[in-house]
């Protein structure tokens, strides 16, 4: 009875072995020889077990694997290297298409950047042409404007210069509480020129002392200066060439002298050395109102 189950063990294992190989093929065993060397129940099973392997035949390979009896681990779980390296493999593209997607959006930006900067800089390059355009219209207008106003400044001066070449200082005379100066400096007027006292006072305009009276403690005793305004210039010339040798002025120890502008005044100052220096020489000298004439040669300050 054991060879008989043993047979059987072995024919079962054969048929499922051979489970696909079997389709289509005659399996007719002998089962009269089944007969004769099993009993009647082993051969039954044997039947039984061929017609679950008839059904084993139409399963694939890994069906028929009893899976919770078999040490080998379900392969359906694991997955492959080829499968690992092509999710790896994946992933690396989802990457850099991403990096790829975040660095053409950042083009993107810096495109639109730029060609804000070159619109700006489009603009500001139509402003600066502009800019300049207008430095040099405003630089030509203000050499217009320099030159005339060195020409109304010269034209200033030497209407000033005009005005004061009708004035005398006199300086020296001193100073009297309450004093009437035009009545005094009439007086002295009419010793230096043969004048009447009468034409004088029509001659005279104005007669008054320069700047602000002083404290006479601190303004170490100097009296101001007068300035006369003749209404004729040859009165004037006349009183200014005899002051100079007149007795009078000798005696109150008062000179006249021209009015000149501050300025002309400085540049006298400033070109008397020279004319001291040429009529030692010899030449021709002397000082007008801004300037000097050496041998009919205008010398100027600057």
């Amino acid at each position: 009875m054991c060879a008989e189950l043993q047979s059987v063990e072995v024919v079962k294992s054969a048929v499922k072995a051979t489970g696909r190989m079997r389709t289509n093929m005659d399996h007719d065993y002998n089962l009269v020889a089944r007969h004769e060397a099993c009993g009647e129940s082993v051969v039954q099973e044997i039947e039984v077990d061929d017609t679950s392997a008839n059904e084993d035949t139409f399963l694939s390979k890994e069906d028929k694997v009893n899976w919770d009896h078999t040490p080998i681990k379900n392969k359906k779980k694991k997955r492959s290297k080829s499968q690992d390296d092509f999710h790896a493999r994946e992933d690396t593209v989802n990457a850099v298409l991403l990096a790829v997607k975040e660095l053409t959006q950042k083009m993107d930006d810096q495109t639109l950047r730029f060609i804000r900067f070159e619109k700006k800089i489009e603009e500001n390059t139509a402003a600066i042409a502009k800019n300049q355009k207008d430095i040099m219209e405003l630089q030509t207008e203000i050499k217009l404007l320099k030159k005339e106003n060195t020409t109304l400044r010269s034209a200033s001066d030497e209407h000033a210069r005009y005005k004061r070449r009708w004035n005398l200082r006199l300086a020296g005379l001193p100073e009297k509480e309450d004093e009437n100066v035009r009545d005094t400096v009439i007086g002295i007027l009419t010793r230096i020129i043969p004048v009447s006292v009468d034409r004088l006072r029509d001659t005279v305009d104005t007669v008054h002392r320069l700047g602000k009276k002083e404290n006479p403690a601190t303004s170490n005793n100097v009296p101001r200066s007068v300035i006369i305004q003749f209404g004729m210039r040859t009165v004037r010339d006349e009183v200014w060439k005899k002051s100079k040798d007149a007795r009078v002025c000798k005696e109150l120890h008062i000179s006249f002298k021209e009015d000149f502008s501050k300025e002309d005044r400085a540049a006298r100052a400033k070109l008397w050395p020279l004319v001291q220096d040429a009529r030692k020489r010899g030449k021709r000298a002397y000082l007008k109102e801004g300037y000097a004439l050496i041998d009919n040669k205008r010398v100027d300050p600057d």
